[in-house]
């Protein structure tokens, strides 16, 4: 198992009977990343957002995880960032470049 240090969480998010975090994480493989960890509310663990009984990798739009997610994110988003180590001067001198 790979070892992670975890950066950032956002605080819970109630959609249905689950609650949501998102994580910023960092793995030895691919350093700082995102992820989002839910349960069923009363549940003490929180499961990675690759066992939700929906996710698919292969959905561009939602990866196959609640929509609500999308709302979460944009209300912490500042926080991930920062978190991530993007700033606005990190995208002003990324775009267009490659």
């Amino acid at each position: 198992m790979f070892q992670e240090t975890i950066y950032y969480t956002t605080p819970p998010i109630l959609l249905g009977q689950h609650e949501w975090v998102l994580d910023v994480y960092q793995t030895e493989c691919y350093g700082r990343c995102t992820r989002h960890c839910g349960r069923r509310v009363g549940d003490p663990q929180w499961r990675k957002d690759e066992e939700w009984p929906t996710y698919d990798t292969n959905n561009g739009v939602t990866g196959g995880m609640p929509k609500g997610l999308a709302r979460h994110f944009h209300r912490h988003r500042m926080a991930i960032e920062q978190a991530l180590g993007i700033s606005a001067q990190t995208e002003l001198f990324c775009v267009g470049a490659g």
